[in-house]
């Protein structure tokens, strides 16, 4: 890599500002580039490689030592004129975005928007996968949207993470970025993710007649994969908001897929952040102890069953994992004000 002023790497990206002590800046000179880069640890004899390609050509760059890893990690910052997903297919990265360091873990995904100033860094084995999309591309997938075959099933104008794109060509100073978040239930994500992924980059690297439509259309099956509520939970984060307010989400996410049946060693385990700081953070966002929090989903879980269920209070007891009935019917008239048999009473009356 350059240390002058700008760089280009072979009709790829051209590099801007590198000796300014704030940020550069990327220009993205190809329709999309995907950028593989894969760390093998940061001790004396570990590696990273970058492997980028994109439509146009194709570029490789290692890292052969400790010493240029933390070279690399020790670089400015950059901000650039494409969207970025961040695809973390294995370990973990340490990506500082703004003022803010934050831990991506193995299944996650980030998609910035241009005006974010951010960078990577490698700490442990990792392995990443980015894709940039150029405005240009951004606009043909949008206009592409509008003239679909099958209106029922693709929906055209449905598609949050195409949505978040196209809306963003207009503001040219918001800073926000789509925060994905596999479902605790997404055990295949791995496979698929490769999957699509891999599907694309031989697209790009192996071209026939039809590809440039192959492309587009494997870009949109990503997208509509990591927008699938039942595979992933997006969070749309303003940089300018609370830095906590990301781990809070995850908190609630993997409260609702659990319907609140998560003990507190397994967040530790899974957010990789001590159960008083998650409980801290549950506490300033609700003002209650993570308990109480958990409670209420499995509340709300029961209160669900007994609206759409023929089940009997028992049957819906054991399915939550309830043991004490008068512990059930004290946390349940607790946040409904009345006995479960009630509610299901009063909302069979309301639906009648």
């Amino acid at each position: 890599m350059s240390t002058n002023s700008s760089y280009v790497v072979k009709n790829i990206i051209q590099g801007h500002n590198l000796s300014s002590e704030i940020n550069s800046y990327l220009k993205i000179l190809a329709p999309l580039q995907f950028t593989l880069e894969t760390c093998g640890g940061t001790g004396e004899t570990d590696y990273a490689n970058i492997f980028m390609t994109s439509p146009l050509e194709s570029s490789f760059y290692s890292f052969q030592n400790s010493t240029e890893i933390k070279r690399f990690n020790a670089r400015i910052p950059h901000l650039h004129d494409f969207y970025e997903l961040m695809i973390v297919l294995d370990g973990e990265i340490h990506q500082q975005i703004e003022q803010t360091e934050l831990v991506f873990h193995s299944g996650s995904c980030c998609l910035m928007n241009r005006n974010i100033v951010h960078k990577e860094g490698f700490h442990s084995k990792a392995m990443l996968l980015f894709i940039g999309f150029s405005e240009k591309l951004v606009r043909e997938l949008a206009e592409d949207e509008q003239k679909v075959y099958f209106p029922e099933i693709e929906r055209p104008g449905s598609n949050p993470i195409l949505r978040f794109m196209t809306d963003n060509l207009t503001k040219s100073d918001t800073k926000e970025y789509l925060d994905f978040f596999p479902g605790i239930n997404n055990k295949d994500w791995y496979r698929i993710l490769h999957t699509l992924t891999d599907n694309i980059l031989r697209a790009i690297m192996f071209p026939q007649m039809g590809s440039t439509y192959i492309i587009k259309g494997m870009l949109l099956e990503l997208f509509g994969y990591l927008s699938n509520p039942e595979q992933f939970h997006i969070t749309p984060v303003h940089v300018e908001a609370d830095n906590n307010f990301l781990l809070f989400s995850h908190i609630s996410h993997l409260m609702e897929d659990m319907d609140g049946r998560i003990t507190r060693s397994e967040l530790e385990r899974m957010l990789n952040y001590s159960g008083n700081y998650i409980n801290s953070i549950v506490k300033k966002y609700t003002g209650l102890c993570l308990s109480d929090y958990s409670q209420m989903f499995y509340i709300k879980k029961a209160a669900h069953m007994l609206c759409t269920s023929t089940l009997s209070i028992t049957e819906i007891m054991e399915k939550l994992h309830f043991t004490n009935t008068t512990h059930f019917y004290k946390c349940f008239k607790k946040h409904y004000q009345m006995t479960p048999k009630q509610y299901r009473l009063s909302k069979a009356k309301n639906q009648a």
